[in-house]
């Protein structure tokens, strides 16, 4: 399919450990889109604004990682469901007259952690019928869970470790599982408050809030969740992988219940040392964060290239990303 260069890239600091890339210009290939490039680079919040601005009108739309995805907001208007109620978006997608004339900002997280977590329970595949997958996407985008076809979660108790910007899609994601309440573990629980407020917008009961320090009280947050989402950077979470590799079997505490299934957003490496000590555990699942990665990346390329939903070839997108 010929016409004008069209560019993409994703944005963020650091940023040269992204597969997003390999993902979007996997799509492009399978959709024939010769013309279309996606590239990375690096940019941090207070170099924001002279990027995006300085760029010329063959670009179609940005995917943004930390710490971009709350700086980007004066730049443009929140357009879908979850950006408008976080005001934080991991995508921007431009006019067809150019970046200085209009700047659309989505946020395709929520859903991507919402289809792990599926895929993780054996109710989501990227090669499945691109239609269902486009509901099942739809629905989580709109945070519809009557509009989800399985609820395995319902009922479950979580556990988000961290309070950024993913930790906040985590919350969204998990409330739209229909889970029962969401705890928090963080580095910092002092800079908690916009969770909580978060938490009750929702209308999720107020979450515990554990520091991650306090060795004794963290392990058994940890082992009382049923689903757990690290949003901690590479390494961050490692001293939790040491107190899993510790901690007491479900049966020694009959409120325990060592957690069935893991996401860590990291991706490098994979897996994580606290997917390791997590994996130990019995009946433990751990997923990493290209599954998320993979999911919230099928509207990135319908939005930046103006295709439906179901058009987009998730299942080679799946595949490039399984092969590296």
């Amino acid at each position: 399919m010929n016409g004008p260069d069209r560019r993409c890239a994703v944005l963020g600091d650091p940023i040269s450990h992204s597969l997003s890339p390999l993902l979007h210009s996997s799509a492009y290939d399978a959709l024939g889109l010769n013309n279309w490039h996606y590239d990375r680079a690096r940019v941090d919040a207070d170099g924001l604004a002279n990027f995006i601005y300085g760029l010329d009108p063959s670009w179609a739309g940005l995917s943004l990682t930390m710490p971009l995805k709350s700086a980007v907001g004066p730049l443009g208007n929140f357009c879908d469901y979850w950006s408008k109620i976080l005001e934080v978006a991991n995508t921007a997608v431009f006019e067809h007259s150019g970046p200085a004339k209009g700047l659309s900002l989505y946020n395709t997280d929520v859903e991507g952690i919402v289809a792990a977590l599926l895929e993780a329970a054996g109710c989501c595949r990227a090669d499945e019928d691109a239609d269902d997958l486009a509901a099942l996407l739809e629905a989580a985008g709109q945070g519809r869970q009557d509009k989800l076809p399985d609820q395995p979660y319902r009922g479950a108790r979580a556990l988000v470790i961290g309070n950024g910007n993913t930790a906040e899609s985590a919350f969204c994601a998990l409330k739209t599982l229909g889970v029962e309440r969401v705890d928090l573990l963080a580095r910092n629980p002092e800079h908690c408050d916009h969770m909580l407020d978060l938490a009750s917008r929702l209308g999720l009961p107020a979450p515990a809030v554990t520091a991650m320090d306090q060795a004794g009280k963290a392990e058994r947050t940890l082992i009382r969740a049923n689903i757990i989402v690290s949003t901690l950077p590479s390494g961050a979470a490692d001293p939790l992988a040491d107190l899993l590799n510790t901690a007491r079997s479900p049966e020694a505490d009959a409120d325990s219940c060592l957690c069935s299934v893991l996401l860590d957003v990291v991706y490098e490496p994979r897996p994580t040392q606290l997917m390791k000590a997590f994996c130990r555990q019995p009946a433990a699942r751990a997923i990493s964060g290209e599954r998320m990665l993979l999911y919230q990346a099928v509207r990135q390329v319908a939005l930046m290239t103006d295709r439906p939903l179901a058009a987009v070839p998730a299942a080679a997108m799946d595949q490039a990303l399984r092969e590296t």
